[in-house]
């Protein structure tokens, strides 16, 4: 074998072995920013119109903006619940992966949201498990979600039969755990029943125990391109733990 024959094998095996360690597909920048508030001051900007499941529209275009531009007030909002990645065993029992991730609090000077930020894979998933340290107010009751369209408006389902996928779902909090623990909570349950058309939904993990809050899990589908989602989780006290008559289970008459 030649000198230029062997120069020649080794420059391709060295750019196979670099092609082979090479990624497919290049990190993309993601951002998911969070926002917790009272149905009250949820019911403030909506209208009724808004309130159908899967709606967008003025008023919940207005919230938004208006927690963006740090202009919505700190008293209906909530800030003892936080967004957080999930250990490795519970990320892959949700179809998604962990990733290194910069973290950033609401409540300091105009910032409102908690914000994480990440690079991750298009295509590929991460989790964020949301768990209130307080304990009221303890039902989540909507969700707003913005992904690659409009911010739309949710009302988390128990899952029955049937084939339709939404974008908000209802488990029994001790339901996911059991299938946190087999590994088997995406495959068994979620993939067929979430649709992440937008690139996020929302799956609320009810308390068994009533006088708990419930905890609430956004699974995030990475796009091709750079994006942010937004979610705002509104919550409510539950009848048995009222300190006073009077509050109804249901959006107020206008």
């Amino acid at each position: 074998m030649t000198n230029a024959r062997r120069i020649a094998l080794g420059s391709a095996a060295v750019l196979l072995v670099l092609l082979t360690l090479a990624p497919a597909v290049g990190a993309v920048e993601y951002r998911l920013q969070v926002a917790n508030l009272f149905d009250t001051a949820f019911y403030s900007f909506v209208k009724p119109a808004e309130l159908v499941d899967g709606a967008s529209g003025p008023g919940l275009d207005r919230l938004t903006a208006s927690i963006d531009q740090g202009q919505l007030p700190r008293g209906p909002m909530l800030w003892d619940r936080h967004p957080e990645q999930t250990p490795e065993n519970v990320a892959r029992a949700y179809g998604a992966k962990r990733v290194r991730a910069e973290v950033a609090l609401g409540g300091d000077g105009d910032r409102l949201w908690d914000e994480i930020r990440w690079d991750g894979q298009p295509g590929e998933q991460t989790v964020w498990l949301v768990t209130p340290a307080a304990r009221q107010p303890q039902r989540m009751l909507r969700v707003a979600l913005k992904g690659t369209g409009p911010v739309r408006q949710f009302l988390p389902y128990r899952v029955t039969g049937g084939s339709a996928k939404v974008a908000a779902v209802t488990y029994p909090l001790n339901f996911l755990w059991f299938h946190e623990e087999r590994g088997t909570a995406w495959d068994r349950y979620l993939s067929s029943k979430l649709d992440l058309g937008s690139g996020i939904a929302a799956v609320v993990a009810e308390n068994f125990n009533r006088t708990f809050p419930d905890r609430v899990y956004l699974i995030v589908r990475h796009g091709a391109e750079p994006t942010t989602f937004k979610a705002i989780l509104i919550w409510r006290t539950r009848h048995e733990d009222q300190e006073a008559p009077g509050d109804v289970d249901r959006a107020p008459v206008r």
